[in-house]
């Protein structure tokens, strides 16, 4: 919000020292009116990118099963993404952003906890069959 007070208060100190010539009040009364619309777009766009993203981890998470192994993490980055359409159906655009950026690192943290579950059944898979092997070589604890 400061930013604009500081924006807008230095256009008129400009017009008030004369430096910008060019320009008239009514430009510059046209010029400070459009500097909201222009963030709000701007806000708005950020909010659009984040949500993307967010729908983009999700469906990731979903690809690889983290509702099986990460189901919790998965529910929260649904809710999160669900709170972040509700914000940006009421214009609420940061709010939206924080939603949407907060639902993209759950879905990312769920799609890690499933990647590491199916790391973890794969080693445990790779031990048993190299125990199995030993004990048909008649190895005791990896010795030859």
């Amino acid at each position: 919000m400061d930013y604009w007070f500081d924006m807008k208060m230095d256009i008129f100190q400009l017009l008030q020292e004369g430096t910008m010539k060019t320009f008239t009040a009514g430009t510059a009364t046209l010029l400070l009116l459009a500097l909201p619309a222009i963030a709000n777009a701007a806000d708005r766009k950020d909010a659009q990118l984040a949500m993307t993203q967010a729908d983009t981890a999700i469906t990731s998470a979903q690809h690889a099963d983290a509702a099986m192994s990460a189901p919790t993490e998965l529910k929260i980055a649904r809710d999160m993404f669900a709170n972040a359409e509700t914000a940006f159906d009421h214009r609420r655009w940061l709010d939206s952003e924080f939603n949407a950026e907060n639902a993209t690192a759950d879905a990312n943290l769920a799609t890690a906890r499933s990647r590491q579950h199916r790391a973890e059944a794969a080693t445990a898979e790779i031990e048993t069959t190299v125990r199995s092997l030993r004990e048909q070589l008649g190895i005791a604890g990896g010795q030859p």
